[in-house]
């Protein structure tokens, strides 16, 4: 992909919003940076607020389309302790060139039960969490190697009202519901392809599922996108990580977009430490 194309499919994540595929992360506004642990070898993560990573578009454009920084959490050892502190034993190993990620979402948010979200972040990728201050919370999770088009993201969706989540029309209508908050009109052609009951020991099911759908951008062109994620439901509402990339890349990071979608765990019921 071109420099100028790279620029280009970074603005329309970013006017993607909240959806699954946003947003871009930009080197800047120092005092919402935040450093953590890295495991050994690894260069020095960037984990960024949602705030202040949009708050440097005009300025980083150029930083964006290079490659980005590396995005990784915590060491492997402080992951599952900390883990253990929350009383959760579900966790799978991470494997090398990944680094796991605890963040919880709704810490701020009225009427939402707090959730914790972890899973597996590609080496190189660069995490954003939720702003969070005296308004309240804004944005969600999200990991990506955003100025090539390759992104993951966290979206708690509609509850299932009586539904089977393991029914095709309920995964299409979380994931689309994923896609598209901001706006059914950003994305046309989408299709769930596959998907099947994830093969492992968690409290309660989670679904692979792969999808395709085209993404529309202000600037009037149109990007072809290939996805997989998990989708669950915890407490009062659906749950999904949802990864894509460009069609041409898709099959280039596949593997990696698998990953975060078969590490991806939700747990509700624990308190969450206060906000930063």
């Amino acid at each position: 992909m071109s420099l100028s194309s790279r620029v280009l499919l970074a603005i329309a994540l970013l006017a993607a919003g909240g959806s699954a595929f946003s947003p871009s992360v930009l080197r800047q506004a120092a005092s919402s940076v935040q450093r953590q642990a890295v495991p050994e070898g690894q260069p020095e993560p960037l984990v960024v607020g949602r705030r202040a990573a949009l708050g440097g578009l005009g300025l980083g454009l150029a930083a964006l389309a290079s490659q980005p920084g590396a995005a990784l959490a915590l060491k492997a050892e402080d992951f599952s302790n900390q883990m253990l502190s929350y009383g959760v034993k579900d966790y799978t190993p991470c494997p090398e060139g990944y680094s796991p990620v605890i963040e919880f979402y709704g810490r701020a948010l009225p009427g939402v039960d707090p959730l914790l979200v972890t899973f597996h972040s590609p080496g190189g990728w660069l995490l954003v969490r939720p702003n969070i201050n005296k308004n309240g919370e804004d944005g969600t999770v999200s990991t990506g190697d955003y100025g090539k088009g390759d992104s993951c993201s966290f979206f708690n969706g509609p509850p299932l009202a009586g539904r089977q989540l393991g029914d095709r029309a309920t995964l299409e209508d979380v994931v689309f519901a994923g896609l598209t908050v901001k706006g059914a009109a950003q994305v046309q052609g989408f299709k769930l392809k596959k998907f099947a009951k994830l093969d492992a020991a968690t409290d309660t099911p989670y679904y692979l599922v792969e999808y395709v759908y085209t993404l529309l951008t202000g600037a009037g062109f149109e990007i072809d996108r290939r996805g997989v994620g998990s989708v669950c439901a915890v407490g009062k509402t659906t749950q999904a990580m949802l990864g894509a990339s460009t069609d041409i890349r898709y099959k280039k990071v596949e593997d990696k977009l698998r990953e975060v979608a078969t590490s991806f765990r939700v747990h509700g019921g624990i308190k969450p430490p206060l906000a930063e």
